[in-house]
């Protein structure tokens, strides 16, 4: 009589194709929250136009801003969006809505992206006339709090007629040179929206 043949253990698929593929996959959102949360690892020589302020540098609370009205604006007014700020002494004059009107063409021109950018103007000093922001949002900081604004956007260098560049949490990043071109502010707004795009669905497949 045979002996009876014991059956073959069925083989188990190796998994290393599977996480080979994820860690392919998962590389650039991985990619964009490291360097997107610690630009300092960021290589020296890079693509942005404008300066790169490493480590970010969250709006401080005793800058408290106001609304047109004076009222005093909400902690997160500068969040859950993508900003556009200039900065100029009141009221708002020929440079400042030249800025003005640049940003509202950077806005146009990024497309359907654009509708994570907003533009904001801070005015510094008394309430003057009204003021045709251009569809820009309008904020306003006492004259005895700009040793203190500038201290948070330079320091040491002029921070009037410039354009700062502040993430969706608050955070001023960028600056530009006063004479900066527009293209320059577009180039560096395309790539951060690009690149927030992934992290933002990194968040969806639960990198939160």
């Amino acid at each position: 009589m045979n002996a009876a043949v014991s059956p073959t253990p069925p083989v188990r698929p190796s998994l290393f194709p599977l996480w080979a593929m994820l860690f392919v996959f998962s590389l650039p959102v991985i990619s964009a929250w490291v360097y997107y949360f610690n630009p300092e690892l960021l290589p020296a020589k890079r693509a942005n136009r404008g300066e790169l302020i490493a480590p970010v540098r969250p709006w401080p609370a005793e800058l408290a801003l106001a609304g047109v009205d004076g009222r005093p604006l909400p902690e997160d007014f500068l969040q859950g969006h993508w900003t556009l700020l200039t900065v100029h002494r009141s009221p708002c004059d020929a440079a400042c809505r030249g800025t003005l009107g640049e940003l509202r063409q950077i806005r146009l021109a990024l497309g359907e992206s654009g509708q994570a950018v907003e533009r904001m103007l801070l005015l510094v000093g008394p309430a003057g006339d009204t003021v045709d922001a251009m569809g820009a949002k309008i904020a306003r900081l006492e004259q005895g709090l700009t040793a203190a604004l500038e201290a948070f956007l330079g320091p040491g260098e002029p921070v009037w007629n410039r354009v700062y560049i502040v993430d969706p949490m608050g955070n001023l990043m960028m600056r530009y040179a006063e004479d900066a071109a527009a293209k320059d502010v577009l180039k560096d707004m395309e790539r951060l929206l690009k690149a927030s795009k992934n992290w933002i669905k990194g968040a969806q497949y639960g990198h939160r």
